[in-house]
């Protein structure tokens, strides 16, 4: 449950409070600022607008509740705020000075902050109290100097909580905003990268109306009534998050004709435990372990993961678009479905296939072609994938193969992928495999690419081969780990993967010198217990 408003219900009045505000522009700016920190961050509880101080900010530090009393000042000019200008009182009075009216908002029973935030420059060591909190235990003589500047002022005025000046400069941070409009530029820029976190990419446009609804409900919430509706003037964060559901939700309504499905945030799985790049010969290494949970290999979770990358890998975007999350259940199903139609497709080859989408997606934060895997050129498949990796120095497409290995023919499939590759890259093939790639990209899904003329129909093969790479991963039977588990094993998974890598590029010399090709190793506890349980969930998935 939010906590109630800091309005003290004795002293409370609405006179002359709406009539004033409407010009607070700079204000209603500053705490829009803090509604977005708050839809980023657990630790802010609530903001307030106009009850304590002119924003309040409602925290929770180290499991600690504290209030954050924030006193905006947008004064012109070019002279920078000095000791004097936060002390001065009107006509002699006690409490009217700035740091005065910034201290008596200590009443309530959490710990206080204090900030202001200023168009101006602080003078001298005031400058200080702009060095974030977290970064002061490294500077504490410096800080120590800005505090001491009001040691003298006004001693006898205390807080209700019992709080001095120096209280007070110990807990004070300051802020300037200088220019309204670079404050507004990157409070839109903040919502955008929240947007960005929850997958969406809305248009310069939304982001425009998005904030300027923030806008009104922060002005709603400042011109809310202190002594009839208390309340409305608070801003919770559950009700502030609610309300940017609902602007995602508009961004996901009006782009799903045109969704980039691939662009959602992938979780992580595989360690990369061993990375060789040989640029020079063409060739590069990566190996990724499953790892150990407790001592026994993760091969559930292993297959639990993979499945959950099965509607990306057999359905059209244009399905994808219409679900929120690739792992949905209902689009899983339909997958697997579209899976058992094709009976070319074995569960050990979609294993392996499954494997190379879930690293290239994470890893190297590819796009891939949909329905690849389904394609068949010239009567086989001949690369199972096709993905597109963006490079600064040019974009990139690969077509990968996959393999399960046990170790009787792991040395038989390291010999068979050359004879594969060696028909694959026949020049017919090529122009095969561009015309499947250009009937299944469904580019309105996609984000932009440039892969320049590789994806004209009438294009040279030697533009395919100029953006080629090829990615081959081997799900080999370890020798090590079949073992089971030992504290130093990926030592000697890291010195079994050298050693097939070295054996793999000898195969692959030197018929294929000029191509990029990509080794992606996959050490299993056991190959045959991993594809007997990955058919089996597959079963009970259905």
């Amino acid at each position: 449950m939010p906590p109630k408003s800091l309005i003290d219900p004795v002293s409370a009045s609405d006179a002359g409070a709406v009539a004033s505000r409407r010009g607070q522009k700079y204000q209603d700016h500053v705490a829009a600022s803090f509604v977005i920190e708050m839809l980023n961050s657990p630790a802010i509880l609530q903001v307030e607008c106009e009850t304590a101080d002119d924003i309040t900010v409602r925290w929770i530090i180290d499991g600690k509740k504290a209030n954050e009393y924030v006193q905006v000042k947008t004064t012109d000019g070019d002279k920078k705020w000095t000791v004097t200008d936060l002390v001065s009182r009107t006509d002699g009075r006690a409490g009217t000075s700035i740091a005065e009216r910034s201290l008596d908002c200590d009443r309530y029973e959490e710990e206080p902050l204090f900030r202001l935030v200023t168009i101006r420059e602080p003078y001298g060591n005031l400058a200080s109290f702009k060095i974030s909190r977290e970064s002061r235990a490294n500077i504490p003589d410096v800080i120590a100097a800005a505090v001491r500047s009001f040691s003298a002022k006004h001693p006898s005025f205390k807080s209700k909580n019992g709080r001095s000046l120096i209280d007070w400069a110990n807990r004070l941070y300051w802020q300037v905003e200088q220019n309204i409009e670079r404050l507004i530029e990157r409070n839109q820029l903040a919502l955008l990268k929240l947007a960005g976190r929850d997958g969406e990419r809305p248009t310069y446009n939304e982001i425009n109306t998005t904030y300027e609804r923030l806008l009104n409900v922060v002005i709603d919430a400042g011109d809310a009534s202190r002594v009839s509706t208390p309340d409305e003037k608070c801003i919770p964060r559950d009700a502030a998050l609610k309300w940017w559901h609902a602007q995602i939700g508009e961004y996901m309504a009006t782009s799903r004709a045109i969704l980039k499905v691939y662009r959602i945030k992938t979780d992580e799985f595989f360690s990369n435990f061993c990375k060789i790049d040989e640029p020079m010969l063409n060739r590069a290494l990566s190996a990724f372990d499953a790892e150990y949970d407790g001592g026994e290999w993760r091969r559930q979770e292993l297959i639990d993961y993979l499945i959950d990358w099965i509607p990306e890998v057999v359905l059209p975007p244009v399905t994808l678009a219409t679900f929120d999350h690739l792992s949905a259940r209902t689009v899983l199903a339909k997958a697997i479905e579209e899976c058992d139609s094709h009976g070319q497709l074995t569960p050990q080859a979609l294993l392996s296939d499954l494997m190379l989408h879930a690293i290239l997606r994470h890893h190297h934060k590819s796009e891939p072609i949909a329905c690849k895997i389904f394609h068949l050129t010239a009567g086989f498949l001949t690369f199972t994938s096709a993905h597109i990796i963006t490079d600064p120095q040019g974009d990139q497409l690969w077509l990968g193969q996959t393999r399960i290995a046990t170790a009787d023919d792991r040395d038989s499939i390291l010999t068979a992928i050359s004879q594969i590759l060696r028909s694959s890259l026949e020049k017919e093939v090529l122009k095969r495999e561009r015309k499947a790639i250009i009937q299944l990209r469904h580019s309105v899904h996609l984000s932009h690419h440039d892969l320049g003329r590789s994806m004209h129909p009438n294009g040279k093969v030697d533009d395919l081969l100029s953006v080629l790479h090829i990615p081959i991963l081997i799900a080999y039977d370890s020798d090590v780990l079949s073992k089971g588990y030992v504290d130093d094993y990926l030592n000697g998974i890291t010195e079994e993967a050298k050693e097939i890598y070295d054996s793999l590029k000898r195969n692959l010399e030197p018929e294929f010198r000029d191509m990029r090709i990509h080794i992606f190793l996959v050490p299993i506890e056991c190959a045959k217990s991993l594809a007997i349980s990955f058919e089996s969930t597959l079963r009970s998935v259905r």
